[in-house]
């Protein structure tokens, strides 16, 4: 494998096959600017061709870019975490305000006698302001979304003057969202382990380190204008450092030297906050680079009925050209097995005459809180499908824990014609997953022993002198080698 670090974003490139070097880029390695989260986050793979290949061969092959693949979670009726903050602050026009640093963390109150902060000065004319926290508790947050009237000068600030409200854009993010603890990139060669700072290197495989705690943004506000120094501030702070944490995250991106990238993802509560969906994990749609477009296949799902028709994901759906969910989180009732969750998608990418030329997965494996015994707990809605194509997969949700460890994958390969087979390498094993189609007989070669870990009905199966042997016309096997 090889890595390059440049500047904020990182490349990670191993072989594909004979023909092709996977390249994978994440940006934020470093961190971002204050007004955002800063979060690591995947950019593009591309196919590029190796030296010793046939030179009729394209040369690149672009398959996905993305500007959004980073998880956040949803709490108390909001995303927040990953790109997102809390959509609580209002951006207020008001042309000549003479507001500056000093009056940040000024508290106003509005002609209906709501109370808002300044939180940051945009520019010479914009003023972005959080009300007090309306809801329940500290926990069970809520936030005024529109002024009434004029900002009155209450407290806390340089300037007493009132300020007029000529326009405001409520449900703007508050940002950053996020304290961060630790990021880094590791490598790892012969056993040895290296933080990468700049430049690159040749290793055995990579890791990316991320840890960050989510801050609750009912506590931002008061602790900006109860911290404020004397004289006010002058710069901009980020507002991150302001509050009390209520969810920390920690997590791992594995990246393998088949190319596999493996999430290993800790969350915790560190407040009773309702935690309505986790997801550890989720992906824009790719590109469609053969033409003839990409089909999803989602694992033990029933089909299911939205206002846009009837779906079946458990054989390749197209994704463009037909009708497709607008919006919709199924739920126990659409889980083939009770006792047995989704944990996968797969991506099949086809040519013109139909045939399957590229794969992408996106899963979760069974360990840690994953084994579907526990999961199956930690759960309810298994995603949300959406017309944006873009997947969201629920690890938990539902609000059933307060923490809660798993592992999520994603993964380019090779398919065979209908039917796939891959292999995610994680902690000394190999999770081996056959999907079938149509008729068909797939092979798997294994290093170490193997035992079957859930094999659908009407599929057939055999271990014999380190192969599996899978056959059927319609299902999917598990394997785990140890």
């Amino acid at each position: 494998m090889i890595v390059r670090l440049i500047n904020t974003s990182a490349t990670f490139i191993t072989s594909f096959n004979e023909n092709y070097n996977l390249e994978q880029s994440f940006t934020n390695i470093i961190g971002g600017p204050i007004s955002r989260n800063g979060h690591i986050d995947f950019t593009s793979a591309i196919l590029n061709r190796k030296a010793t290949a046939d030179e009729s061969l394209p040369k690149r092959i672009d398959f996905s870019h993305s500007s959004d693949d980073a998880p956040p979670m949803h709490v108390n009726d909001a995303w927040i975490g990953g790109g997102h903050g809390q959509p609580c602050c209002i951006n207020v026009l008001s042309h000549g305000h003479k507001k500056t640093l000093k009056d940040l963390g000024a508290v106003y109150r509005d002609d209906e006698g709501s109370k808002f902060t300044l939180i940051e000065i945009m520019n010479e004319d914009y003023l972005k302001f959080v009300s007090d926290n309306i809801g329940e508790s500290v926990v069970k947050y809520a936030f005024k979304l529109e002024i009434v009237g004029k900002l009155t000068y209450v407290s806390d600030g340089d300037d007493t003057s009132t300020i007029n409200i000529e326009q405001q854009k409520p449900r703007t993010y508050l940002l950053s969202a996020l304290k961060y603890r630790n990021r880094k990139v590791v490598t790892y060669t012969n056993g040895v382990s290296k933080t990468l700072y700049d430049s690159g290197c040749e290793c055995d495989y990579a890791e990316m380190w991320e840890s960050y705690d989510i801050i609750n943004p009912a506590t931002v506000a008061p602790a900006l204008t109860k911290e404020r120094p004397e004289g006010g501030y002058k710069h901009q702070p980020p507002l991150c450092d302001f509050g009390e944490p209520m969810i920390s995250l920690d997590q791992k991106f594995i990246i393998q030297p088949d190319g596999s990238i493996i999430v290993d993802f800790k969350v915790k509560k560190l407040m009773d906050v309702c935690i309505d969906w986790c997801m550890g994990v989720m992906y824009q749609e790719k590109l469609d680079v053969y033409g003839g477009g990409i089909h999803r296949y989602l694992s033990k799902l029933k089909p299911f009925t939205t206002p846009e028709g009837t779906f079946d994901f458990t054989e390749p759906y197209p994704l463009r050209g037909g009708a497709y969910p607008n919006e919709i989180r199924p739920n126990r009732e659409y889980w083939k097995y009770p006792d047995s969750p989704f944990d996968r998608v797969v991506d099949y990418f086809r040519d013109t005459n139909g045939e399957d030329k590229l794969c992408f997965t996106c899963g979760f494996l069974p360990v840690h809180d994953g084994l579907p015994s526990l999961r199956k707990n930690i759960m309810d809605e298994i995603a949300l499908i959406y017309k944006s194509r873009k997947f969201y997969p629920f690890f938990a949700s539902g609000n059933h824990a307060d923490s809660f460890h798993g592992v999520a994958y994603k993964k380019f390969f090779e398919p065979n014609n209908r039917s796939s087979v891959y292999a995610i390498p994680y902690d000394g094993k190999k999770y081996i997953y056959f999907d079938l189609f149509k008729e068909n007989t797939l092979t798997y070669k294994t290093e170490k022993s193997v035992f079957p870990f859930e094999v659908e009905e009407g599929v057939n199966y055999q271990i014999k002198d380190g192969v599996i042997t899978v056959s059927g016309s319609k299902g999917f096997a598990t394997f785990i080698e140890e």
